[in-house]
């Protein structure tokens, strides 16, 4: 049995952490994009015809373009700062305290 002063290697909390924020992302992010497309092709189908549908519907658009590009940078992020931790940690690494550091306990 280890010591209180033997370094050990345990799981990194924090990689562990970051993957299940991730997973938690993806579902929301696909449902508002499937959302803003409903509302696309029923725009783009002539659903609501005025000088104010052509205003909503270039709104719409570029809330699509933005929503894209934001769910693939914070999905990137997400992969990138996973792909920087490793799979386990030193006891001792602050890996195994973060959410103490960041007032999360």
């Amino acid at each position: 049995m280890a010591g209180d002063d033997e370094v050990t290697m345990v799981p990194n909390p924090y990689r562990t952490a970051l993957e299940q924020a991730r997973n938690r992302s993806v579902d929301p992010a696909g449902d508002i994009k499937e959302a803003l497309d409903k509302a696309d092709r029923a725009m783009s189908s002539g659903c609501w015809v005025s000088t104010t549908a052509d205003d909503f519907g270039a709104a719409l658009a570029e809330h699509k373009r933005t929503l894209g590009r934001v769910r693939g940078d914070a999905i990137q992020d997400f992969d990138d700062a996973i792909a920087g931790q490793p799979e386990r940690v030193e006891s001792t690494a602050w890996q195994t305290r973060w959410q103490n550091m960041a007032g999360l306990r």
